[in-house]
Parts: C-alpha cells; structure tokens; sequence
C-alpha cells in the first residue's frame, strides 16, 4: 500500500512537473534505482514526452513567446517615442523602428503558427465518440454497476462535445 502511495506521488513529481529521476527519489524517500524502474516499467518517460509536446503546453508556450514579444515591443516603442520628443538620433530612432518590425513579422508567424496548432489539434467528432466508446465498453466489462450509473453522463457529455465539434 505504502509502495502504491509513494509510486504516483513519483509518477506525479516525474509526469507532470518533470523532475529528475534523482530529484524524485529525495522527495519521495526511494531509490533512484527504484524511480528509474518504475520509468521504465510504467512507460512514464513517454507519457511526460507526450503532455510536453501536446497542443496545449505547445500553444501556452507560443503565447508566453507573443507576450515576451509584445513587451519587447512595447518597450521599443516607447524608446521612439522618447527619441522623438527628444531630437533624438534618427539613426537610432530608424534602427528601433527596424527592430519593431521585426517584432511585428514574428509576431504575425507565431499567431499563425497557433492558429494552424490549433486547427491541427481539433479532433474530429467521429473519432471522439468512437474512443468514447471503446472506454465505455472497456467500462462496462470491468465495472458494470458503474458503468450503469454513468450512461447519463455519457449522453449528456456527447451532447456537449457534439455542440463543440459538431
């Protein structure tokens, strides 16, 4: 019982906020060894390979690129400014306003970049209710009495998504 326990509190620490195999022995009071099998024999390396490469840590990190840029530029823009009121350097102020545009280019790709993330990653409704289904059926062959008690959930949880997908 105590193994099960310290298991996916490491599965947790290792999954889902990628620490190390020896960062996750210390906080959990196991073996490195023993974290390194349970990676192993689990499949826990690939399941966090997954979620880091799935579209919504991809899609928060392109906003978190937008955001840093937008400041950037914000700063830019206010250093022209600044400039202008001035009598600034029009060669200085010139190689702002490059670098402004600059940020403006990148700014439009990683936009399209997410939209076209955000496109790909739409699963279609056909596909949705078929693995829908198959954990269902998975559901009825190990636990019919719960299985009997989620068919309501079922319809109205399809009903939802076939409003969002449909």
């Amino acid at each position: 019982m105590a193994k099960d326990r310290e298991r996916q509190t490491a599965k947790l620490y290792y999954v889902d906020h990628n620490l190390t195999a020896k960062e996750v022995s210390e906080r959990v009071g196991v073996t490195e060894k023993t974290i390194g099998n349970w990676v192993e024999k689990y499949h826990w390396k690939a399941e966090r390979d997954a979620k880091n490469a799935s579209p919504a840590k991809r899609t928060a990190n392109i906003k978190q690129i937008i955001s840093n840029l937008s400041d950037e530029w914000l700063e830019l823009d206010r250093e022209v400014k600044e400039l202008e009121t001035g009598k600034g350097n029009p060669e200085e102020i010139a190689k702002l306003r490059t670098r402004i545009k600059g940020i403006d280019d990148a700014v439009s790709k990683w936009n399209k970049t997410l939209e076209n993330i955000e496109k790909d990653s739409q699963v279609p409704l056909s596909t949705y209710i078929y693995v829908m289904e198959d954990i269902f059926q998975g559901l009825l062959k190990y636990n019919r009495d719960l299985y009997m008690k989620l068919v309501d959930f079922q319809e109205i949880h399809l009903n939802t998504i076939s409003e969002r997908l449909g």
